[in-house]
């Protein structure tokens, strides 16, 4: 295996790891931290309001990572101030994908915290978990980000 591409397989690898750190073992620590504590229920206008405010940003937020991926694609091609490998691009590009995606988690705890109703905080989930599903690293997005990145 030549240089680059054990660079390559390197940064795959981590990113795999990272994603198993944000989006398995993270969202597990706050369901922890949730049965944890006890809140008391609260009701009101502004405890309904916060939750589907939260829930509508949990379902369409991750749908920007695109455009980030090719922002910082278009910015590496054109040799901006960036010196990343492709493989720490990759990398880097997959980690706000993560973010993004752990932030509907975190909703769900903030939601909880405030109104005290553990379904409200479970009904980000179903939502996080589709999306990822959608952002998990494979390694046909790896090809095809590798050729994306070759294109000029």
């Amino acid at each position: 295996m030549t240089e680059p591409n054990r660079n390559y397989a390197r940064e795959f690898k981590k990113s795999k790891v990272l994603a198993v750190a944000l989006l398995i073992v993270a969202p597990v620590v706050y369901l922890l931290v949730a049965y944890a504590i006890q809140i008391d229920p609260r009701t009101g206008g502004e405890a309904d309001m916060l939750f589907y405010i939260l829930m509508i940003v949990a379902i369409v937020e991750p749908a920007v990572a695109p455009l980030i991926k090719r922002f910082h694609l278009n910015r590496y091609r054109t040799g901006g101030t960036s010196r990343m490998s492709p493989g720490q691009l990759f990398t880097s590009i997959s980690v706000i994908k993560f973010v993004l995606v752990e932030s509907i988690y975190i909703y769900g705890l903030v939601v909880y915290i405030i109104t005290g109703d553990m379904m409200r905080m479970l009904s980000f989930y179903p939502v996080a978990m589709i999306w990822t599903v959608v952002y998990w690293p494979r390694r046909s997005a790896w090809d095809k980000f590798s050729r994306a990145i070759e294109v000029k």
